[in-house]
């Protein structure tokens, strides 16, 4: 499971325009003082740098110390080695976060109620969190199983989890249409381990189409849910 997952981080650099096209999406509700939770090798730290502050955490070593190695140079980032469903520290609770973002991460997280309540605990009161999430279970295959996806969301779902403690939903959509198709195909008919990286340069070369599209008309289904929330109380 590992090594796939793995695989598909080192991949995702294909999709810059992908990335690109997501933090234009979610950057608008960013504070000032961020914590992403599972940074990986830093896809979107690229993009928080000119904040005040910014907490890179995973539960991988290896992804932390490759964090470390490509950002030295930023003093405003701090980075840990920190796992959503372990006991919030001081440590994270001194950093006055004011964000919360986390980029396909809790479909990983068996208690993924733990986690956004721990999220919960680290957040001051009217800060926000960013989810983006794998959308609809009909969509869950072999890529999901070997990559360690415990489940897929839909807006619902996603919403009464957060709803359930503290958080107050702001804004649902879901992205990437074209995307759940090639998913769908991919790890459902043919039972692909990973996404052939060929299909994700060509997927790449089409993102600002994509992106024109479903900027005009938002879809009524996608690869990806993006859930935006505020934590106001228990």
């Amino acid at each position: 499971m590992m090594d796939a997952l793995e695989e598909v981080r080192c991949r995702r650099f294909m999709l810059n325009r992908l990335d690109s096209w997501l933090y234009e999406e979610i950057s608008p509700y960013f504070g000032q003082r961020i914590l992403e939770v599972g940074s990986g090798h830093g896809n979107l730290l690229q993009h928080l740098l000119d904040r005040e502050l910014v907490v890179a955490t995973d539960i991988e070593p290896s992804s932390i110390e490759i964090v470390r190695r490509n950002f030295a140079q930023h003093h405003n980032l701090h980075s840990l080695v920190y796992n959503a469903c372990e006991t919030v520290t001081n440590e994270l609770r001194e950093f006055r976060l004011d964000t919360i973002v986390s980029l396909n991460v809790f479909e990983h997280i068996e208690d993924d109620i733990k986690a956004l309540s721990n999220m919960a605990e680290i957040l001051w009161m009217g800060g926000r969190i960013i989810l983006v999430v794998p959308a609809h279970e009909a969509l869950y295959g072999t890529m999901d199983s070997s990559i360690g996806h415990f489940r897929r969301y839909t807006k619902r779902t996603m919403a009464q989890k957060m709803q359930k403690v503290g958080f107050v939903v702001e804004k649902q959509f879901y992205l990437n249409l074209l995307g759940a198709f090639g998913w769908f195909v991919n790890g459902r008919l043919l039972k692909q381990i990973v996404p052939p990286s060929s299909q994700l340069r060509t997927f790449n070369n089409v993102v600002p189409l994509v992106k024109w599209a479903e900027q005009h008309v938002r879809p009524q289904a996608g690869l990806s849910l993006v859930s935006i929330a505020q934590y106001q109380s228990r």
